[in-house]
């Protein structure tokens, strides 16, 4: 895997091996106020990528985004969507409100989603899709 992209909100990696790209949040993203480099950010991990690619997503640590940002998420997502993703697997902890805030990006269902409690689980899923 190659890391695109390290932020201290987010990190982006791509294993064009696998066509797969890994996304994580992390802590910071609960109080950031902007992004400014998160759209470019996709877009180099997207330029590795063919169609049919996969996305696994760790959303286990952040609870929730700051609302100002959905637009940014929602572009994103309509990046993912247009470049051809095949599947998306999004991690998160039970009982923890990340995945309301997961669901409050993923608004068209141009993405399909698959939702899992690991990392381990999510990636098997994958790896046999």
């Amino acid at each position: 895997m190659r890391v695109v992209a390290s932020r201290p909100e987010y990190q982006l990696m791509v294993e064009p091996a696998r066509n797969r790209i890994f996304y994580q949040n992390f802590g910071p993203m609960q109080t950031a106020q902007a992004l400014p480099h998160y759209l470019a950010d996709w877009q180099a991990a997207l330029a590795e990528m063919r169609p049919g690619f996969d996305v696994l997503s760790d959303m286990q640590i952040v609870n929730q985004a700051n609302p100002t940002l959905l637009h940014e998420f929602h572009a994103s997502e309509r990046l993912i969507a247009a470049h051809g993703v095949r599947m998306l697997a999004d991690v998160h902890v039970p009982g923890r409100p990340t995945r309301r805030s997961a669901d409050e990006v993923l608004t068209d269902g141009a993405i399909p989603v698959r939702r899992f409690l690991s990392i381990w689980e999510a990636a098997q899923f994958l790896d046999y899709l």
